[in-house]
């Protein structure tokens, strides 16, 4: 059976950090989807291979903790309080049913550690020895042979140092008495292996072993919470930073190193993992990472059923079993229900169905939107499972699909391909991808790419005129500034233009635009009026709006 722990973590051997094979029974598997089922009020602390889930609530009259357990998915039952205290909660629970936890009470000395031992129906509950001197304590994980570890209660009531060894057989062990070594205890695997801060005891030989603090160089020590029965640890440690407040979850395996998990900033805590491997953590979220095939938010793996009844994942703590069942919070939004649940794997996490109704619609250039394009929509077929979706096309008469690059996030259901060339037919098809992966293709839509283009529109914005005179003779000077509807000047457009001066003559001229959009103009005559006239503005591309323009003015000198 797997532990669990709060504390510093201890690894034996030379700590490298990086990226292990999958080595689990699970890593050729499909992605499970799981199932929920409501246990009660309050908060899950264990869970045991056997399915067994121990937890605690606050008695809402004394706030006092009221120890908890569920067998097989039933309701919460609660647990027997030792004579005289007011609360207690469980820290453990091991296959056999043997819970242990702390009894709380003010009155009667703060803390001491207690066990829970099936007794026909129900449990029978006894208070464990203290060490000499001590008047608290604190259990903190039990395994399946029945020994307990713990240590005295803190100031704060959390586990403190003075660690201690308890089962019937050998009755309590001082750990510092016996074996040198002052410690916290926090876990304990099947094979006698104690872990407790940056070290581990193993009880068979008697070694301690202190590696902790040589773990990733760019981390500080990693705190552990669980070891399994194979040595994996797992455990998070913030980054080497005087600037950047960010914790990360790794795991452990003997002989292979260190891998990261998950975490990218200060609200990231390991929480469990089990003997395949299977890594449970939080970040604002209970989040899993499944050996050999990744790590997903826990709410992303919920059956669509558990979703669709209203259940949402909302605990900071997931514990995880060898059978992948975990204990954790959640919250129904449709019932009001909120406590914890258990999580069954119920079988594969499929992927979402196609989308359906998938059409393909040539776009001609217009005025406001002067390209042309193939217009794509479609209707989503699985809004549970949906992430975000992958377009691709083809060249009608052809085999090859290429795929078309979506907007980020990829979540909308229409798009316009902007890459099409003038009179080509195409293919389309679409799929909607998932947490499971991508699902199945759409049926194919067609349409060819529209050949006509439309030109931007060219307008004269102003006329400038300005005329002097020098000895008799006037000099008119004009200038037309040509720009787009948005304002923007156009270069190199040809300018064509009439004089009308005053002794009735007329004067045609042409100039092209600078990089400003002006186009100069100049004549010269005798005394009256000049009249500057735009008879035609031209350049590729483009197509001259005589309405929206300023075509004429005039001058007297």
């Amino acid at each position: 059976m797997f532990r669990r722990s709060k504390l510093l973590l201890a690894l034996v051997g030379a700590l490298v950090l990086g990226v292990l094979a999958p080595s689990s029974a699970h890593a050729a598997d499909a992605l499970p989807t799981f199932t929920v089922r409501y246990l009660g009020e309050g908060t899950a602390a264990a869970i045991s291979d056997t399915a067994i889930v121990v937890g605690s609530r606050t008695d809402a009259t004394t706030g006092a903790p009221v120890p908890l357990v569920s067998t097989a998915g039933a309701a919460w039952r609660t647990l027997p309080l030792p004579a005289g205290w007011s609360g207690a909660f469980p820290t453990d629970v091991n296959d056999a049913g043997v819970v242990v936890g702390v009894a709380s009470d003010v009155t009667l000395g703060g803390r001491r550690a207690v066990r829970w031992t099936p007794s026909g129906a129900g449990h029978s509950v006894e208070l464990l020895p203290l060490l000499p001197g001590e008047v608290a304590s604190y259990a903190t994980a039990v395994d399946d042979a029945g020994r307990v570890v713990g240590a005295r209660a803190g100031i704060l009531g959390t586990p403190f140092g003075f660690g201690w060894l308890f089962s019937d057989a050998t009755g309590l062990v001082d750990l510092n008495a016996r074996y040198g070594w002052f410690a916290t205890p926090n876990d304990i695997n099947d094979n006698g292996v104690i872990l407790s801060g940056t070290q581990t005891l193993d009880l068979a030989t008697g070694v301690v072993a202190d590696v902790g603090l040589s773990g990733p160089t760019n981390y500080n020590a990693v705190s552990g919470v669980a070891i399994n029965d194979g040595g994996q640890i797992v455990g998070q440690a913030s980054l080497r930073s005087t600037s950047l407040n960010i914790a990360t979850v790794f795991r452990y395996t003997p002989g292979a190193g260190w891998l990261t998990i998950a975490g990218t900033s200060r609200y990231t805590l390991a929480s469990d993992l089990n003997a395949g491997g299977d890594v449970t953590y939080s970040e604002q979220a209970p989040g899993i990472h499944l050996d050999g095939q990744g790590t997903y938010a826990l709410n992303d793996l919920l059956d669509p059923s558990a979703r669709a009844a209203g259940w949402i994942l909302t605990g900071l703590a997931p514990k995880i079993n060898d059978g992948r069942s975990i204990a954790v919070s959640g919250r129904n939004t449709l019932t009001g229900q909120t406590g914890a649940v258990l999580l069954d794997p119920l079988g594969v996490l499929a992927p979402p169905a196609a989308p359906t109704g998938l059409t393909a619609t040539p776009h001609p250039p217009t005025t406001g939107e002067p390209y042309l394009s193939i217009e794509l929509s479609w209707v989503n077929g699985d809004l549970l499972l949906t992430r975000s979706y992958e377009l691709e096309r083809r060249v009608s008469g052809t085999a090859t699909w290429s795929p078309v690059a979506l907007v980020p996030p990829a979540q909308s259901t229409f798009h316009q391909d902007t890459t099409v060339t003038p009179g080509v037919a195409y293919d389309y098809r679409v799929r909607a991808v998932g947490v499971a992966g991508p699902g199945p293709w759409s049926s194919t839509a067609s349409a060819t790419a529209p050949t006509t283009t439309v030109a931007t529109p060219l307008r004269v914005t102003e006329i400038g005129l300005s005329a002097s005179l020098r000895r008799g003779v006037v000099t008119a000077n004009g200038t037309v500034t040509v720009r787009t509807p948005s304002g923007a000047a156009v270069r190199g457009a040809v300018v064509d233009v009439r004089w009308n001066r005053p002794d009735g003559s007329v004067v045609t001229a042409t100039a092209t635009t600078s990089s400003r959009g002006r186009a100069a103009f100049s004549t010269s005559g005798s005394r009256g009026t000049y009249t500057l006239t735009v008879t035609g503005v031209a350049r590729e591309g483009y197509t001259f709006d005589p309405a929206g323009s300023v075509l004429s003015r005039s001058v007297t000198r």
